[in-house]
């Protein structure tokens, strides 16, 4: 009744029914961890993380509770123990395919994207029906240059979840490594045209208007796209491309440390390759940019 409750967003309902089962069990683990997931619907964390820690102490061969508290400890970004948290969990329940997730999560975040490949391929072994590991996979697999695989991944992601935009936009990006300059065209422009506002159809079409050397049209495309997502590394890097092709070199130097703020590394040309999707034609270009401006992101000396 609690569970029914918390899906509900009944919380008050829900934690007086998960007390209320803790009362009556109080040795039962279970009740514990459902009892710490209505604290944590409701904000309350630390009532949350007390619960779980009960939840260990009880059944300590139980991965349940070691999943729950490593998902609160992400979402307080307390990385570290949120990534011990979830190892054991898994340690303790390797059929528990959530953790497996979770754990990719992290790992992406920290640009370990093999080990977090691994994982959510066991996450997708585990749940065939776990589309959002089904998609972080697909994204990797773009970024590998697997595209076939991505793609078939991404049409099953799609077929359940049909407005999801980032399925699309993985789609699209894998047109683009393929080469298919006019299928990707298309395709942003569909999800332009279905949500205007959205970052998603805006980034691949900057991005194939720069690839045409239309530079102020994938200039306007690049700032839609911020306008929506502010935090995208890869238009912010092909925003500083494409400002210093255009002539606007303080301009683009500006956007080029804009970048180095989101990503740390887009100095390197394979960074900033895999970023712009570069094929064989945009080598030369990126490389003379990096060349000529990588020293702009170089730490100021010491007095």
């Amino acid at each position: 009744l609690a569970v029914l409750y918390r899906d509900s967003n009944r919380s008050h309902e829900a934690i007086h029914e998960g007390e209320e089962a803790v009362r009556i069990a109080p040795e039962n683990a279970a009740a514990h961890v459902t009892l710490g997931r209505c604290y944590f619907a409701s904000g309350e964390e630390e009532k949350a993380a007390s619960e779980y820690q009960s939840a260990m102490k009880l059944a300590p061969q139980d991965g349940e509770a070691y999943f729950a508290l490593g998902q609160l400890r992400m979402l307080q970004h307390r990385t570290a123990q949120a990534e011990e948290y979830l190892r054991e969990a898994i340690q303790l329940s390797p059929q528990l395919g959530p953790a497996y997730a979770a754990l990719a999560q992290i790992l992406m975040s920290e640009d370990k994207n093999s080990e977090a490949r691994a994982l959510l391929e066991k996450a997708v072994t585990l749940n065939a029906q776990d589309w959002q590991s089904q998609y972080e996979l697909a994204v990797l697999l773009n970024q590998a240059g697997e595209t076939a695989r991505a793609t078939d991944l991404l049409d099953k992601v799609v077929r359940v979840n049909p407005n999801f935009p980032g399925a699309h936009e993985q789609l699209a990006f894998g047109l683009l490594r393929r080469g298919d300059v006019q299928g990707a065209t298309a395709l942003a422009g569909k999800m332009i045209g279905d949500d205007p506002q959205g970052p998603e159809g805006h980034r691949i079409m900057a991005l194939v208007l720069w690839k045409q050397r239309d530079y102020d049209a994938s200039l306007a495309e690049c700032a839609m796209a911020l306008n929506g997502d502010q935090n995208s590394s890869a238009m912010q890097a092909l925003q500083s491309i494409a400002l210093w092709q255009a002539g606007r070199k303080k301009d683009a130097q500006t956007a080029f440390r804009e970048a180095a703020k989101l990503e740390p590394k887009v100095a390197s040309a394979d960074v900033f390759c895999r970023l712009l999707l570069c094929d064989a034609r945009d080598i030369n270009i990126v490389s003379d940019f990096l060349h000529k401006n990588r020293w702009l992101l170089q730490p100021k000396p010491q007095d």
